[in-house]
């Protein structure tokens, strides 16, 4: 494609948000290392193996004794074995020794198991005896003992990179005594709204302008997902000025953000300053709605990705296209939009002719479309949304009880 080719067709969602992706430079392979307090939300940029077996010892779940199963074979509510107890252990302690055959150890939670003992039985079935103990029931082998390895074995994978770091993970990190995780450094990506119509939200609001909503929600949306929002004062109306903004952002970061501006109306200047600076453009129109206009382009490894400026077809089309291009850049493994089947909770009136994004709510398998307008320029009806439902192209209006995809915010 030369530098200055225009897509004429529409694309679907899937073959935009792929020819974003493979315009983005490849992910450098620098990580910075990060205290475990702050990785939680961060990308692994290396595989993690296990140094250490977890649990690194066998041991007790529970407060009991620890002894051979075949002692206590015979014991019985009403006729109880009875042992010396050899030694007591708790959480933190080692063995003295393997365990004496006919004997029991007296171990609590989290105290290691003694060699030679093969099965723990909890107080509750004893008579807590210290020197000698009382034992009202038979036990297996391997009865309540946590095993050396049994939940991770050393030299095992145990995070893989490209996972972002949740709780959990910090958790698996510290059991290993890791006291930092190597993390790819977060993706910046500038927000540029533009139209003469907006002012900023905190100036004065001068006769036909409104307050830019776009900016701001999408540099919350953005931080969220754990990329570092550059907000732009909004451009406005003038082809030359807008591309000497757009050549400066796309010097900088590596995914420029902007809306407005980018459908066929007199005043929309996108495509004219993508033509002014050359632009590799990569895709414009979508065969979806809302925000069917928006439009791709490239230079040397960073997109400009221009979404319409109404509120709503920004965020949807934000969420199809920006999020995939930031998985790339964060070096996130795997989908980066969760989909999933779900039934229509209430009726969607509205036939569709082509492929539509609706504002809902998912619940318990449910989905319900969002109260409220659906306009494309509306995003009150967005509050309280957790998903989007994907209503495919030459779809009939939908009844409560059809079976749909989501895709989850």
């Amino acid at each position: 494609m030369s530098p200055n080719a225009r897509s004429t067709a529409a694309v679907s969602l899937e073959q935009a948000a792929a020819l974003i992706a493979g315009a983005l430079a490849p992910l450098s392979a620098a990580a910075e290392a990060v205290p475990l307090a702050g990785a939680a939300g961060r990308v692994l940029a290396r595989d993690v193996t296990a140094r250490v077996a977890q649990p690194p010892f066998d041991r007790s779940p529970l407060d009991g004794y620890a002894l051979r199963a075949a002692d206590i074979a015979a014991a019985r509510p009403g006729a109880p074995v009875a042992l010396p107890v050899s030694q007591c252990l708790f959480a933190g302690q080692c063995p003295a020794g393997p365990l004496a055959p006919g004997t029991a150890a007296r171990v609590m939670t989290g105290a290691p198991v003694p060699p030679g003992a093969d099965c723990v039985l909890r107080q509750e079935e004893t008579d807590c005896g210290r020197e000698r103990v009382r034992l009202f029931a038979a036990v297996s082998a391997g009865a309540n003992v946590c095993y050396a390895g049994e939940d991770i074995a050393a030299g095992s994978l145990l995070i893989a990179a490209g996972t972002r770091l949740e709780a959990v993970h910090v958790g698996l990190l510290a059991g290993q005594g890791m006291v930092q995780a190597a993390v790819y450094p977060l993706p910046a990506a500038a927000l540029l709204p533009t139209g003469d119509e907006l002012a900023a939200p905190g100036a004065f609001l001068a006769p036909g302008q409104i307050y830019d909503s776009n900016g701001p929600m999408l540099a919350a949306r953005l931080a969220a997902l754990g990329a570092v929002p550059a907000l732009q004062p909004a451009a406005g109306d003038d082809p030359a000025a807008l591309a000497a903004r757009l050549d400066d952002l796309l010097a900088s970061y590596p995914l420029v953000i902007t809306t407005g501006g980018v459908s066929v109306g007199q005043k929309d200047y996108l495509p004219e300053a993508v033509h002014r600076l050359g632009l590799q453009v990569l895709f414009h129109g979508l065969a979806a709605k809302p925000g069917s206009p928006a439009l791709a382009a490239a230079r040397n490894g960073r997109v400009l990705l221009a979404l319409s400026g109404n509120p709503f077809a920004a965020f949807a089309t934000f969420e199809v296209l920006a999020r995939p291009a930031l998985a790339r850049l964060s070096g996130v493994s795997g989908p980066a939009l969760r989909r999933v089947s779900a039934v229509l909770d209430a009726p969607f009136p509205k036939a569709s002719a082509m492929r539509r994004l609706v504002r809902a709510r998912l619940a318990g398998g449910k989905v319900r479309p969002a109260a409220g307008c659906h306009s494309s320029g509306g995003i009150a009806a967005l509050a309280g949304c957790n998903c989007l439902l994907d209503i495919p192209a030459g779809s009939p209006p939908l009844r409560a009880g059809d079976p749909v995809e989501v895709i989850l915010l």
